[in-house]
């Protein structure tokens, strides 16, 4: 059975990795120097990669190669991806990798088991690793559960805590951790990284169309792959018209056609570009939005930055804000 290109595109390796260099950098020189804290917290928007980079280090954490990484760093990549940890690893069947989803696993009573097996050696590895993903849907009571062993863990074991919402953590727990955030992807890394996919998987796509995926999917690389997948189904060929008409929105352009109408006091230009587009096949939430968008660009222009997503649009936008006074906007 294919994978979807979510799925597929999953990294197994830290390269493979786009858009967060720090965090990368932080967890792969806690492997060189053999340092490993009882707790991580990663925390980000959703699909900027907290969870894929966690079973990453998970995996080298374990990696029959660890040693020789921490002699020759560069010529001995971990994970291998070849040896008998990483192989069970990546087939979802390693011994002493436990994920767990908070979302379904809430409760003290969760939180006594993990507590009591952790106390067991590792059965093939040199660590014991927990993942806990959205980490806080936990209860308040299981982390406070949590606490001590959190604190105080067996040296063979250590724990890394996924999450959306770092601030619904209790500060208890989080001043236990050794905290990684996760940046939104940026704009040019994820078109990027949009382009190479569609090479490999053959998918034809054109830059402008991959550029508003990245834009509408905010740095997300998961959304981002789902929303080329959608258009992958939809049409023939990922161009910028397939992507908006899937989003249910309009061009920039025409944004900037409608304040450019508003300001003129064109009733009829305004009615006739509200009949065209603001109609049934398009999104009203995301029209609105957009219409929002652009007058957050226009404040910037004013102060003489121009956002990236209408960079195309940069003299059409600066002709307008040389129209416009901040009250109006």
């Amino acid at each position: 059975m294919d994978l979807n290109l979510a799925r597929k595109w999953r990294s197994q390796s830290f390269d493979g990795i786009i858009g967060q260099s720090l965090a990368v950098r932080m967890l792969k020189n806690s492997l060189y120097l053999d340092k490993f804290f009882p707790v991580y917290l990663m925390s980000g928007q959703r699909g900027c990669g907290k969870t894929t980079t966690a079973r990453v280090f998970a995996a080298a954490a374990n990696c029959e190669q660890l040693a020789q990484f921490q002699k020759d760093p560069r010529n001995a990549p971990v994970p291998c991806r070849v040896c008998s940890s990483c192989e069970l690893f990546f087939q979802g069947r390693h011994p002493d990798f436990i994920e767990i989803d908070a979302a379904s696993y809430t409760g003290v009573d969760n939180v006594r088991q993990i507590i009591e097996a952790a106390s067991l050696l590792p059965l093939m590895g040199r660590k014991k690793i927990y993942l806990i993903d959205e980490a806080h849907m936990l209860s308040k009571a299981a982390f406070n559960a949590f606490l001590k062993i959190l604190e105080e863990p067996p040296r063979s074991v250590f724990f890394i805590l996924a999450t959306t919402d770092p601030h619904k953590i209790i500060d208890t727990v989080r001043s236990r951790c050794f905290q990684i955030f996760f940046q939104p992807i940026a704009h040019t890394e994820l078109v990027a990284h949009l382009r190479q996919m569609c090479q490999q998987e053959s998918i034809p796509a054109d830059d402008e169309a991959l550029g508003i995926i990245a834009i509408h999917t905010e740095g997300s690389a998961r959304d981002a792959i789902n929303l080329l997948e959608r258009v992958r189904f939809a049409y023939k060929t990922v161009n910028k018209q397939a992507v908006l008409d899937l989003l249910g929105s309009v061009d920039d352009e025409h944004f900037i056609h409608l304040y450019r109408s508003i300001l003129d006091k064109d009733l009829s230009s305004i009615i006739a570009w509200l009949s065209r587009y603001a109609s049934q096949e398009r999104s009203a939430h995301i029209i609105w939005d957009g219409f929002l968008e652009l007058m957050r660009a226009l404040i910037w222009r004013m102060n003489g930055i121009t956002l990236e997503r209408f960079g195309p649009h940069a003299q059409s936008l600066s002709a307008l804000a040389d129209r416009c006074t901040l009250k109006h906007l």
